[in-house]
């Protein structure tokens, strides 16, 4: 990091993503504390000390509106503070853990290719999972696969199913 900014070489590790985003969260939460404790002042000032003309209603009214730009700017800081906590989130399911899913995903299918049997946890998905250990498992009986030997089941067509029964 040179000693004025940030760059995307430094940044883009994930010791850098940690370490950038700490500091923009600290910045803007100390950002957005004073905005809120400046909206309160100022609010409670114009309410203490009315402009002129104004009665007590319209007094904290115009307080409320003053104020309201500090409240949006405080908000705002703190929606700063919860996206740099996204960033580490976003960084470390993007660069981190997807090459890793993808390779681990690429070595099962290579081991499949090669027609030797998947380490167990190779395939995250569970439903791949069973069919590749029952692709691995000879045919027992019972098991209709193929269409000669499946049981024959009647099959409705699609547009009878709104037909009135008669």
């Amino acid at each position: 990091m040179s000693a004025d900014r940030w760059t995307s070489d430094t940044l883009l590790t994930e010791q850098g993503v940690k370490t950038y985003s700490a500091q923009v969260r600290e910045l803007f939460r100390r950002y957005a504390d004073d905005f809120e404790t400046l909206a309160r002042e100022v609010r409670a000032d114009l309410v203490a000390d009315p402009i002129d003309g104004d009665n007590a209603i319209t007094a904290r009214w115009h307080a409320w509106q003053v104020s309201g730009a500090l409240r949006d700017m405080a908000k705002h800081a703190r929606a700063v503070v919860a996206a740099g906590k996204a960033l580490e989130g976003d960084y470390r399911r993007v660069c981190v853990e997807l090459p890793e899913k993808r390779a681990a995903k690429a070595a099962a299918k290579e081991l499949q290719k090669a027609g030797r049997p998947l380490p167990a946890g190779a395939v995250t998905n569970d439903v791949a999972a069973a069919a590749a250990r029952r692709a691995m498992l000879p045919a027992q009986p019972g098991d209709h696969d193929d269409e000669q030997t499946a049981p024959a089941r009647p099959v409705t067509p699609w547009g009878d199913l709104f037909k009135e029964a008669r």
